[in-house]
């Protein structure tokens, strides 16, 4: 049953370019800080995208129009409730399967249903479809709910520190099924075996003569087709062995088909890579084409300066036409910027060097041309085989398919005609059956039996010892002994009654019957939520009521508290607690805290 614990892991405002994201870990978890940031309005919202009533209007949310909570079970499956702001229906994603589709979910709970978020959840749960006692009088049942859940596992400001009992809303009229759900939740077993109570005797006569009503019509009916039950019902099985048959060679036709749809796909597939690369190549070769030509107009420069160069180095020695000097004393030796010598032998080199890389360019080319050759054969095999295949589904496969599945179908409606023959005489022998059950039994008489509602009381008193347990583990004062008074449906802490103590008190018990509750059924591997959310358990300590709160004033109860949820909740286990102190600096390493500092420089300012 532990694997079908439910945790929350994110809660989630969306707006037109903003969110707010507020984060739980597993464990034990604190909302703190100070007033007006939201804190209350986390469970309010938590409670929303649990299927709970709409948002109340606040000015921070006006921004904000969709909201999202992400979900883990124990088992390590996760989900994504999405919701509008304003309510109605959800949607589910599931965060493991990305190739499943969001789910719609109504928002109303309809009982066998999984297409509502009672369901899915109840079915998270494996409390899918379980009833609850509903009328004690009448011994009438009602689908369980997880909206009877929630109020259990989330508990908000005003309801934990209310008087009446932790198991009961203000609305007496469900007292019934509430302490049914706890029962549920105790136990682990429902009210499904319970029985409705008749108030009258069964008119057996009139029943009777409407079944003779009712024969009477069927075999006219029967009449009307002309049908024999041996007939029709040996037809029907020799229809479902053809229908099988049918069947088996459709799949193995479709299996055909798809493996030659696979083929042609990856034959399509070469194609492309195969064209991919030619269009490379092509458009490289293009490239290299003018290269090519940028190479030879480059050596046709270069021999000309060598040619030039040449020629100028035979030209005849002359006096200097500026100074007169002779040729001897010319300063001949000395280089200028014109030394014809270093600017041949630079050309020389230059058309070697370009020359070499005309070489490489030649080869790569070539092999660039020889892949391309082979590319193409290539390509011309895959375009023949994936012509022939296409040709091969088109003609033969597809078609062969095709006919295959009309004649499946047209066998199946063969077979729903047949059927509702057959259902005639299937109805005709339950009526029958039901006539001589009647005649057999003169009447029924179901005495009324007073029903025992809610757990009994041994179970009440293990849940009692451990509440009791707790209260000492946190030093609540006193010697803690509890017993369960089942008129009130509410505990008695030493000798006085939980409800009659001052406010503060109340959350703080309140906070230790939800603790056990949940404790008790993790023990016991029996259904629970998973997760409990905890607003203002600690009240007495900021708003004393009464003498009873202002006598834990300067006691360590609320170090226990949190000393006692961080060593007791860590695996598999999540406690949300919303409050105004902080809890203990020494346990920050073991509660996952978020600060609300109402101060837009300094931390988290609030929720939104």
């Amino acid at each position: 049953m532990a694997e079908n614990y439910l945790q929350i892991r994110k809660l989630v405002f969306r707006g037109q370019n903003k969110e707010s994201v507020l984060s739980f870990s597993e464990g034990v978890n604190s909302i703190c800080g100070a007033s007006d940031t939201g804190k209350s309005f986390i469970a309010e919202s938590l409670d929303f995208m649990l299927g709970g009533k709409k948002l109340r209007e606040i000015v921070e949310l006006s921004t904000y129009t969709e909201i999202e909570l992400y979900l883990v079970s124990n088992a390590g499956k996760r989900w994504r409730l999405h919701r509008a702001v304003a309510g109605g229906k959800f949607t589910l994603t599931d965060l493991d399967d990305h190739n499943l589709k969001d789910v719609p979910l109504k928002q109303k709970h309809v009982q066998g249903k999984r297409d509502n978020l009672s369901g899915f959840m109840l079915e998270q749960l494996g409390l899918f479809n379980k009833k609850i006692l509903k009328s004690r009088d009448k011994a009438t049942t009602r689908g369980l709910s997880f909206r009877d859940l929630a109020r259990l596992a989330l508990i908000q400001e005003g309801e934990i520190q209310k008087k009446g009992s932790p198991f009961l809303s203000d609305n007496p009229t469900n007292k019934t099924s509430e302490l049914a759900t706890l029962k549920l939740l105790l136990t682990g077993v429902d009210d499904a075996s319970i029985k409705k109570i008749k108030d009258t005797n069964t008119d057996t006569s009139a029943q009777i003569v409407l079944i003779d009503e009712f024969i009477i019509e069927l075999n006219n009916e029967i009449d009307d087709l002309g049908i024999v039950r041996s007939d029709i019902l040996s037809q029907f099985s020799r229809l479902e062995q053809t229908i099988m048959l049918q069947r088996n060679f459709l799949a193995s036709q479709q299996e055909e088909l798809n493996n030659l749809l696979l083929e042609r796909g990856k034959y399509y597939e070469s194609k492309n890579n195969i064209q991919k690369r030619l269009d490379e190549i092509s458009e490289l070769l293009a490239r290299f084409t003018l290269l090519y030509e940028h190479y030879v107009v480059d050596i046709d420069r270069l021999k000309s300066i060598q040619e030039s160069g040449l020629i100028f180095m035979h030209i005849e020695a002359v006096p200097c036409p500026h100074c007169g000097a002779s040729p001897d004393h010319q300063d001949l030796e000395k280089i200028c910027d014109g030394d014809v010598n270093s600017i041949i032998n630079s050309a020389t080199a230059e058309i070697v060097k370009i020359e070499t890389l005309l070489s490489e360019l030649n080869n790569t080319v070539s092999d660039l041309r020889g892949e391309e050759q082979h590319l193409k054969k290539e390509y011309s095999k895959c375009e023949e085989t994936y012509q022939h295949l296409d040709k091969t589904i088109r003609d033969i496969v597809a078609p062969k398919v095709d006919n295959f599945s009309h004649a499946y179908t047209a066998l199946v409606d063969k077979k729903s005609e047949i059927q509702r023959s057959v259902d005639l005489f299937i109805r005709r022998e339950r009526l029958e059956k039901r006539k001589a059950d009647l005649l057999n039994k003169s009447c029924i008489v179901h005495e009324k039996t007073q029903l025992e509602i809610g757990p009994s009381d041994s179970v009440m008193h293990n849940l009692s010892l451990k509440i009791s347990s707790i209260l000492k583990a946190w030093n609540f004062p006193g010697e803690c002994n509890v017993f369960f008074d089942k008129v009130a449906s509410d505990f008695v802490i030493d000798g006085k009654p939980r409800g009659s103590r001052g406010k503060g008190l109340r959350a703080i018990t309140h906070a230790a019957v939800s603790v056990a509750l949940l404790e008790f059924c993790q023990e016991e591997e029996l259904p629970h939520p998973g997760f409990l959310v905890l607003d203002s358990p600690l009240l007495a300590y900021y708003k004393p009521e009464g003498e009873d709160d202002v006598a834990l004033q300067g006691t360590d109860l609320k170090e226990k508290f949190y000393e006692y949820l961080s060593k007791y909740h860590t695996n598999n286990s999540q406690i949300i607690v919303i409050e105004n102190p902080h809890p203990p600096e020494n346990m920050s390493e073991k509660i996952t805290t978020t600060i609300f500092t109402n101060n837009p420089k300094i931390g988290r300012q609030g929720l939104l």
